[in-house]
């Protein structure tokens, strides 16, 4: 499935002729990953800072918006090292995963740190939204239009149609000179509440972790993981960013351990040749999988036969005794 996602995506991106250029920071430097030729550069632990996309290598949209607490790296350098696939765990040399994982396919490297920016990281996001500079500049022509009346109210002898006319030139002029006090203003007195609620919702991210004891870093590649395969197999989606974890909820059910992940999620659709984004929030149940490795030692990568329980290796693709075929090899699977 995972072979057949990406290939369908990169067929797709050449068919329309869609080029995706991802900027990156890593340390002091930008680092842009291009998608018609992603092995040419070496990223560790970037941050993405924007997206741009070219169609007929025109571009068409950008992207600015995104969670500074991921970082993503993509291995190219040191080639004879041996790599272990974060997503399903098969041990391999870096020269052999440049186009990804010889198993599971998956090319990045994603670690969701813990920064501490829970708050910060939505503060910004408003203070830096069109919503909030809209919403900014309607607080600021009301409060500029009752401010001239009462001026003009209070000094005009008469009130008539001049002096009417008076307070909406009064009221622009007012709204162009006060704009940036109230943009601040409105940061402390309206996002103040935001900021204190993302910070106590990151809290309780990192206990749920603590609590589950799970392989956070695992978990987060394995969900990337699904998540490309679930919207890169739609004819109209080329790409998709998670924005935001929102929360984690975890339960047991027929002795099966299950999460449901709420995220923000932005999708790019190119539908009538136009790109269209669209941001929602999601919810995502994730299953653990029963199927786990037995060994994985150097260039034997063995695993257990879900049908059979006999041990196989992984690079065969099915199991020698049954010929049941190798679903997933990774520990938490996308169920809805």
């Amino acid at each position: 499935m995972s072979m057949v996602s990406d290939a369908f995506h990169k067929e797709k991106l050449k068919r329309y002729n869609i080029r995706i250029k991802t900027k990156y920071i890593v340390g002091n430097d930008i680092v842009i990953r291009d998608s018609q030729s992603p092995s040419d550069v070496n990223i560790k632990n970037g941050i993405r800072c924007g997206k741009e996309y070219y169609v007929n290598n025109v571009l068409k949209h950008t992207e600015k918006e995104f969670d500074s607490r991921i970082e993503y790296t993509f291995i190219t350098t040191n080639q004879d090292e041996e790599y272990v696939c974060p997503n399903c765990g098969m041990r391999s040399l870096v020269k052999d995963v440049l186009d990804g994982c010889p198993y599971c396919k998956t090319y990045y490297n994603i670690d969701y740190v813990d920064k501490d920016l829970g708050g910060k990281y939505h503060y910004d996001a408003v203070l830096h939204s069109n919503i909030y500079r809209v919403i900014t500049g309607i607080i600021d022509i009301i409060v500029s239009l009752i401010l001239s009346y009462i001026f003009i109210k209070t000094t005009s002898r008469t009130f008539n149609d001049i002096d009417i006319i008076k307070i909406f030139v009064y009221a622009a002029i007012l709204s162009l000179v006060l704009y940036y006090l109230f943009y601040i203003a409105d940061a402390y007195i309206i996002l103040g509440p935001i900021k204190r609620y993302k910070a106590k919702q990151n809290k309780e991210q990192q206990l749920f972790w603590q609590r589950t004891n799970i392989d956070k870093k695992k978990f987060f590649n394995n969900f990337n993981y699904e998540i490309r395969k679930y919207y890169y197999t739609k004819e109209d989606v080329i790409d998709y960013d998670i924005l935001d974890y929102v929360s984690f909820k975890d339960y047991i059910k027929d002795n099966r351990h299950f999460i449901d992940v709420q995220v923000r999620i932005r999708v790019i659709y190119y539908i009538d040749g136009k790109i269209v984004p669209k941001t929602m929030v999601s919810t995502y149940t994730l299953v653990q999988n029963l199927n786990q490795q037995v060994n994985l030692d150097g260039d034997v990568n063995i695993i257990m036969c879900s049908n059979c329980g006999a041990s196989i290796d992984i690079n065969k693709g099915m199991c020698d005794y049954c010929h049941t075929k190798i679903a997933y090899f990774q520990e938490w699977i996308l169920v809805s």
